[in-house]
């Protein structure tokens, strides 16, 4: 079915195709990796948590980027606390 100016409706593909969706799996495990070797042994200061993690976000997004998902914007988020016992 052509629209005005010729453009079809299958032109305009906002989403997809579902061999090409993100894999949630996968994404869990790039996390996880990219956490274990950068936290591993680490011991928590309060004066490196912006510094690891701004480098562990970086990370996590290169990853992601290279898997090589089409359509996909990512935003990562990290926050690094000190585990005192107390509830979040």
């Amino acid at each position: 079915m052509a629209e005005e100016g010729g453009a079809k409706a299958s032109d305009f593909i906002t989403e997809p195709h579902f061999n090409k969706k993100i894999k949630v799996s996968r994404v869990k495990e790039l996390i996880s990796g990219v956490l274990k070797a950068r936290l591993t042994g680490a011991v928590y200061h309060a004066d490196n948590t912006s510094t690891w993690a701004r480098e562990i976000a970086d990370d996590i997004k290169s990853k992601l980027k290279e898997e090589d998902w089409p359509r996909y914007k990512y935003a990562v988020q990290v926050f690094i606390g000190e585990q005192r016992g107390e509830g979040v």
